[in-house]
């Protein structure tokens, strides 16, 4: 087996939960990362965000901080409450407000995009964050913070 079927089939079995309230926002990622091989949920709120984690396992989540029901900075939280392994997540957010870094970055985020966010950087990201994932009660190792444009 190549190295790229390898690295597709490794994809296949990895979850990620997308909670955005931007259909058209969700919609393009959703199919990105499918592309990619990897498995993929989408939930358009807070409290679906939670509640769908929880039902899935996911193995990373992709979260707008701006959501209906809540934020997600919450949603983060209430996950790594509810699930019993580490859970990397990734913020992206089209909002300016100062000390939205600092806050994902406390939370322990992987990664924090602005949108619009360059797509293969976000991949890169999730690539990484995957790679970075602890063992159980680790916390999460790196946080990949990208550049304002």
């Amino acid at each position: 087996m190549n190295k790229t079927n390898e690295a597709n089939n490794e994809r296949h079995m990895k979850k990620i939960l997308i909670v955005e309230d931007d259909q058209n926002i969700a919609k393009a990622l959703a199919i990105r990362l499918k592309s990619f091989g990897y498995e993929v949920t989408v939930a358009r709120d807070a409290l679906l965000g939670v509640s769908t984690a929880v039902k899935t396992h996911p193995d990373l989540v992709l979260l707008d901080i701006s959501l209906p029901a809540g934020t997600g900075f919450t949603v983060a939280d209430r996950i790594q409450e509810l699930l019993p392994a580490a859970t990397p997540f990734i913020f992206l957010t089209a909002s300016k407000q100062p000390g939205l870094r600092e806050k994902a970055k406390e939370l322990g985020a992987a990664a924090f995009f602005e949108k619009p966010y360059d797509a293969e950087e976000l991949l890169a990201a999730i690539e990484v964050a995957f790679a970075n994932v602890p063992a159980p009660g680790d916390g999460i190792q790196g946080i990949h913070l990208v550049p304002r444009a």
